[in-house]
């Protein structure tokens, strides 16, 4: 009973599809990673394109940013399956973020 050696050949056929394996298995990683924002801020979706933002945290506080909130849930309730959505145009949202961020530091 003996060992038998591999050829770099037959080595190589079986290394290829592990390696393409590997890869799709990290890059779907790096995409679930993606989608979770970092610590300290949460996901928003603007408009009815829904647009998805990641705002900090510290919005939750601003006046402007509760006011959106309010709309929101008046429009679509409390429970939303597929996240927060503020129904607000999505450059009027990005100008409000840009003067929450101005009042905010």
């Amino acid at each position: 009973m003996g060992i038998k050696k591999t050829s770099k050949a037959q080595t190589e056929r079986v290394a290829s599809p592990l390696k393409q394996m590997l890869k799709r298995c990290s890059s779907l990683l790096k995409k679930g990673k993606e989608d979770v924002p970092m610590k300290g801020h949460f996901a928003v979706y603007v408009g009815k394109s829904r647009a998805r933002h990641v705002i900090p945290i510290t919005f939750l506080n601003h006046p402007i940013f509760q006011k959106m909130l309010q709309e929101a849930e008046e429009e679509f309730g409390f429970r939303q399956e597929r996240g927060i959505t503020i129904p607000c145009d999505q450059n009027i949202f990005l100008f409000l973020l840009d003067t929450i961020s101005y009042h905010s530091s």
